[in-house]
Order: C-alpha cells, then sequence, then structure tokens
C-alpha cells in the first residue's frame, strides 16, 4: 500500500479512537461511554482548549533549514482562552499561536461555513471559507450549493453524530488499562465534583480496539443502515430545496426518492470502505515501519465526569516514535486539554467587527502575496510567514522546447532573434506574486507586484518599459506569440526580485524568489 494512503488512514484510525475510545461497559460505576455520547449531543457552551505540539530531535544531523524551522516551532502551543458555540455551526473563540519567536493573537469566529479571523497585525479582519477556497471538486460543489444550502447540508449532518458516536461506541472493547477515581476541580470558578477516568495503551492495543470496532460494524448490518438511513432522512430535504429549481436534477431526485435504493446503494459503499480500513489496519500493525501503532507508541488520556455524566475536562498526551530510530526526528509529541461549562445553556458568539471591511484569501497564486503586502512589517504574524516559513519563497522550472524556437500553440518559453529568453508573462507574474493587467486599446501589459507595490509597464514591440514610472532599456521587445504575451525572462524575474539560472544541457530555465 502506498505510504501516503497508509498514513492517511493511521490519522483517520487516531481520531476514531479518541472519539470512540472506551467501550459500552461501565468502569467502577462510572458510564464513560454515556457521557461521550452525552458530549456529542451538546449544542451549546463555553470551554478553552490548549494544544502543544513538540518534536524529539534524533541522532541524525538536521539541514540548516531544517534546523531552522525546528528552532522556530519547537514547542508549538495553541491556546483557545474562551471560546463560545452559539450552536455547531457558530462560534467564536480569543486565542494565542505561541512559538519561539513570539505570540500571535487571534480572534475567531466561524459562520456556517466561513471563518473571519482577527489577528494581531492584519489591519482588517481575515475572511478565508475552505470549502469555496479548494479547486476541483469542491468548487464545483461549492458553485452546486449555496451558502445557505452548505450550512443546512451540515447541519443536517451534525443531527446524526449522536447516533454515530453511539454506534462507534458500542462496538469498541474497553482499554484494558484504565482506572476511575474521585476528585474535585474547579471549571470556570466553578468547585466541581468529577470522577476521572485514566486511560493508558500503545499503538499495538489501539491497532487491536480499531479493528474490533470496524469488524463490529460489519457485522452490525441493521445498525450500519439505520445509521445510513437518518443521514438520508437528514439531507434529503436539502437536496430536494437545490433541486427544486434545477430541472436537469429531476431524473437524479426521482432515483434518490426511493429511501430503500439510495440506502441500500450507500450502505454498499460504507460496507467496502469499512472492509479496506480493516484489512489496511492489519498491514499497518504488521509493519515494522508503522510508528503510529508500534508497541512504542503510547496514549495516555484523562477524562473528568461530572454528576450529569457531563464531560467537562479532557487531557490527553500521544507519543509517536520515528520509524527509523536513526532519523533526524526521534518522536514526535502532542499534548491536549480543554475544560468546559455552560453546556447546552442559551449562548451568543463575540462577533468580529467586520464593518471596516475584510481582506480574503483566496486560491490565486498571488493572494497570500497581497494579504502580506497589508500587514504590519513589524507585527509578529508577517514575520512568521515572511521570515520563519518562508511562503514567498518561489523556485520555478521551465522547460524550453528542443529547438529553442518558438513553436505555434506552445506556452514553453523560447529564444527570440535577439537571443533573448521569452517567457509567457501571465504564468511568470502570477507565479511570483504578481498581478497582471492587460490594456488592449494600448497594446500595454502590466505588472503589479503584490509584496512590494513596484508596477512595470510593457507595451507589444517596444523596447522601452516603465518600472515605476521611470523607463528602462530592454534586451528585447515583449511580443505577441499564439495569442499570448511573452517577455524577457530575466528582466520581469529581477525586477520582481528574483533570479534567473539556465541549464544548457537539460534546457531549463529556472527561476527563484525569496
Amino acid at each position: 500500500m502506498p505510504k501516503k494512503r497508509l498514513s492517511w488512514w493511521l490519522s483517520t484510525a487516531l481520531v476514531v479512537l479518541l472519539f470512540a475510545l472506551t467501550g459500552c461497559q461501565a468502569v467502577q460505576g462510572l458510564d464513560i461511554a454515556q457521557a461521550i455520547q452525552n458530549n456529542a449531543s451538546i449544542t451549546s457552551g463555553a470551554s478553552n482548549t490548549s494544544i502543544q505540539f513538540e518534536l524529539v530531535p534524533g541522532t541524525k544531523p538536521l539541514s540548516a533549514d531544517e534546523q531552522a524551522l525546528v528552532d522556530t516551532f519547537n514547542p508549538l502551543k495553541l491556546e483557545i482562552t474562551h471560546a463560545i458555540m452559539e450552536d455547531k455551526q457558530h462560534l467564536s473563540a480569543d486565542g494565542t499561536l505561541t512559538y519561539s519567536k513570539g505570540s500571535i493573537p487571534f480572534k475567531l469566529n466561524l459562520l456556517d461555513t466561513q471563518y473571519v479571523i482577527q489577528i494581531e497585525g492584519a489591519p482588517k479582519p481575515v475572511v478565508f471559507d475552505p470549502f469555496a477556497a479548494q479547486g476541483g471538486t469542491s468548487a464545483q460543489a461549492a458553485a452546486l450549493l449555496p451558502e445557505g444550502i452548505q450550512s443546512k447540508l451540515g447541519s443536517a449532518i451534525q443531527q446524526i453524530q449522536p447516533a454515530l458516536v453511539k454506534l462507534l461506541i458500542a462496538k469498541m472493547p474497553n482499554p484494558q488499562h484504565i482506572t476511575v477515581t474521585s476528585v474535585s476541580d474547579t471549571i470556570n470558578q466553578e468547585p466541581l465534583s468529577l470522577q476521572k477516568a485514566h486511560i493508558e495503551m500503545n499503538g499495538t492495543e489501539a491497532a487491536s480496539l480499531l479493528s474490533t470496532m470496524l469488524s463490529g460494524l460489519l457485522e452490525d448490518e441493521e445498525g450500519l443502515q439505520d445509521l445510513i438511513g437518518q443521514l438520508y432522512d437528514a439531507i434529503l430535504p436539502v437536496i430536494q430545496q437545490q433541486a427544486g429549481a434545477d430541472s436537469q436534477s429531476s431524473v437524479f431526485l426521482s432515483l434518490l426518492q426511493n429511501k430503500q435504493v439510495a440506502v441500500g446503494f450507500a450502505y454498499s459503499a460504507v460496507r467496502s470502505f469499512l472492509e479496506k480500513a480493516v484489512a489496511d489496519l492489519g498491514q499497518a500493525s504488521q509493519d515494522s515501519s508503522s510508528s503510529w501503532f508500534s508497541s512504542k507508541a503510547t496514549l495516555s488520556l484523562d477524562l473528568f465526569i461530572d454528576g450529569n455524566k457531563q464531560l467537562r475536562k479532557q487531557a490527553a498526551e500521544l507519543y509517536i516514535p520515528a520509524p527509523e530510530p536513526d532519523a533526524d526526528i526521534a518522536a514526535y509529541k502532542l499534548s491536549f486539554a480543554a475544560e468546559s461549562w455552560d453546556l447546552n445553556k442559551p449562548m451568543k458568539l463575540n462577533p468580529i467587527d467586520t464593518s471596516g471591511g475584510t481582506m480574503k484569501i483566496t486560491s490565486e497564486p498571488s493572494s497570500l502575496f497581497v494579504f502580506l503586502s497589508q500587514l504590519d512589517k513589524q507585527s509578529a504574524i508577517y514575520k512568521l510567514l515572511k521570515d520563519d516559513l518562508h511562503v514567498t519563497r518561489k523556485v520555478i522550472h521551465l522547460a524550453m522546447n528542443q529547438s529553442g524556437d518558438a513553436e505555434e500553440g506552445s506556452l514553453q518559453p523560447f529564444i527570440n532573434a535577439d537571443g533573448v529568453t521569452m517567457v509567457p508573462v501571465r504564468f511568470i507574474s502570477e507565479q511570483l506574486g504578481a498581478e497582471v493587467k492587460w490594456n488592449g486599446d494600448l497594446q500595454q501589459v502590466t505588472i503589479i507586484d503584490a509584496l512590494t507595490g513596484k508596477t512595470i509597464v510593457l507595451t507589444l514591440d517596444n523596447k522601452i518599459a516603465s518600472v515605476n514610472g521611470a523607463n528602462i532599456q530592454l534586451e528585447s521587445a515583449a511580443t505577441l506569440h499564439d495569442s499570448s504575451t511573452f517577455v524577457p525572462v530575466r528582466f520581469i524575474a529581477e525586477t520582481l526580485g528574483s533570479k534567473v539560472e539556465f541549464d544548457d544541457a537539460t534546457r531549463v530555465v529556472t527561476i527563484k524568489r525569496d
């Protein structure tokens, strides 16, 4: 099995394990399963959370860039000091991201599928919709589903979350090492008498528990079909509402309205998925390079439950060794802690003021450069993105055709009659973080460096260019080739703060921007 697929399964398995960790049997009179089910049914409340990620250095030396990243982000801590869940589609949070060079305070709102983030150093809140920002299938889905429908669909799916958690827990046996003690603690200034469940396991046991749970789901045909039926009942009205104005969906909708057929089809797909998951887990547990499910991987979890069988506090530590003992990173450590209060009480999120406008991050190549250009250059977020993560660092390789001449219908670089390498202006400029505008009347292309604001103007068949209003003599003029504008690569790249290299042997132009 490819490593990428195995890695995905391991991370998915960990998520399932954390949410369905204990079986249906009570431990020392404490019904942990019921508390986890109650937690899945919470519709509002307040909480705080702390997550810390650490790398344990190995014996193999790191490269200079790798060492710089480790020094910067080891450890990396995310603290949510106060989160409010108005409902499952609307929440707010105040938090801080802390790393070795400083901390970045932020405020966050989740409004249906849209995130609004106010970051220290940004002049306006940032708006980001991960559903709409993705390319390909997700973008097509976003086009088919208006925001209101997306929200209702998400709400409908969350209706079955308690039933899903209940079904998972019912199939999960208790871990071998679990103890329960009575403790007193204070949460949000409220003294509480709690039952503390302490759970410990290694990766080998985790694989066994997950395999048992998934195998139990496969055996429970009735329970699985009932869950799919609940999902069908929740999302069908949403689909019908969207399809109401779409005449082309009538055939699809008529088939979908047959619940028995729809559930049967979905059940077959889910069953195949679960069978593959069990097989992958079995293979992972036998794979010596599978660090997630090795005996050296450990999980320690504390669950604090009140008299109403509500999960009020959690603390977890996860240790994952590297698959190679002599690797540059020996292990990964993740620590998690959370508290919650005012469960299922009426709550109102703290809204972020967007009346003064917002900043948007899209999938466009220049979007991140535009975002950086608006940040306070002395702010921690700017230095983190620009100096530590090097998000503006670009390496572009452009292969020339074998002859080096311009070919009809090709956007490959070519060498013109002046001996100058020409490249497509829109592609190269946008990849380097610049915006491109075309004026057909003047036969001019304008390139605006989103990060520095530098403006370049070139006119077709004219060897004089303008850079911030100053005239510059070009080696060769911009030219139109197969309906696309080509420009001298060295002039454009160097004006945008990049370096150009040409490999005679491979006929590849390499452009680098820091």
